[in-house]
């Protein structure tokens, strides 16, 4: 699968989507990075502040994150990710045990795109992950195109079957 890299994401093209996943529990990095791959290449981050700097290193496609976490929480972190030009259009999904409205209403004004109750089953977490992505991808070609950055309609056509495919 090729992944289209538009906007300000990295120029090389990724053989798969790069997939930020931030616990402070190892095991349950273990956990997500065992449902996730082979499909994705996985990097991550024990804290919301590790989560902000591999964000703006790595410019993941996507942010798995936890919110209960020491020293910054996964709220904290997603409002600076989404306040930095940088890593704004990086969709983060929420994925905590704080399975209350309350909190699921607080992720999502925080910029989280999804929110998911732990524990997750796999099949959950990838079909999530899948959608967010397509969405990510589409959203930037139609911002790409309305910026007028495509100079030939057939490379417009071209990007736009790429996306359905």
């Amino acid at each position: 699968m090729q992944t289209i890299q538009l906007r300000k994401f990295p120029v090389e093209e990724r053989e798969k989507p790069l997939i930020l996943v931030v616990d402070d529990q190892v095991t349950v990095i273990r956990i997500m990075t065992n449902m996730l791959q082979p499909e994705f290449t996985v990097c991550v981050a024990t804290d919301g502040g590790r989560a902000i700097e591999v964000a703006k290193n790595q410019l993941p496609d996507l942010i798995l994150m936890d919110n209960l976490m020491p020293s910054m929480t996964g709220v904290e972190a997603c409002k600076i990710l989404k306040s930095d030009p940088e890593t704004e259009k990086i969709p983060a999904i929420f994925i905590t045990s704080m399975d209350d409205k309350h909190n699921e209403q607080v992720g999502l004004n925080a910029g989280a795109v999804d929110y998911i109750p732990k524990p997750p089953s796999a099949e959950r977490v990838r079909a999530r992950v899948r959608v967010h992505l397509a969405n990510n991808r589409q959203l930037a070609f139609i911002e790409d195109l309305a910026a007028g950055e495509f100079s030939m309609l057939d490379d417009a056509k071209r990007m736009a079957r790429n996306l359905l495919d």
